[in-house]
């Protein structure tokens, strides 16, 4: 779905059909991460992220290695994020750089979160799809 980021003031508007899935949620506490396989950014409802985190950690020991590697990996660039009564989010600099946000941007469901893209990079990552179907 077409979304405007404005560089200036470095936010972005959520679309509302997003919003009105979000509210089913009961709330509109995000979480904004880094994605770990796209250069975009993943946008998570607060308590689905902090569930998948503990899903993720809950059988390590606290105090071990691997503890510390996977909470680094999940919540190292992790960002609260709180979109505004028009559904505008103020996105941090680590999160745009990543996503290279200059402008037009693309909002992207996911099974219990959103993905915002640049424009250019979901171009060619849907190319890279059809490419990849193709061979």
């Amino acid at each position: 779905m077409p979304a405007t980021f404005d560089p200036k003031k470095t936010r972005i508007s959520v679309p509302s059909v997003f919003r009105s899935a979000l509210a089913l949620h009961g709330t509109l506490d995000l979480i904004g991460r880094r994605s770990s396989h796209s250069p975009c950014i993943e946008v998570w409802p607060k308590a689905v992220f902090d569930a998948q985190v503990k899903a993720r950690t809950e059988h390590l020991d606290p105090f071990g290695r691997d503890f510390e590697k996977t909470m680094r990996k999940l919540v190292a660039h992790a960002h609260p994020l709180l979109p505004d009564a028009e559904g505008r989010m103020v996105l941090p600099k680590e999160l745009i750089e990543k996503a290279g946000l200059e402008g037009d941007a693309v909002v992207s469901g996911r099974h219990n979160h959103f993905q915002i893209w640049s424009l250019k990079n979901w171009e060619a990552a849907l190319a890279e799809d059809e490419e990849e179907e193709d061979a």
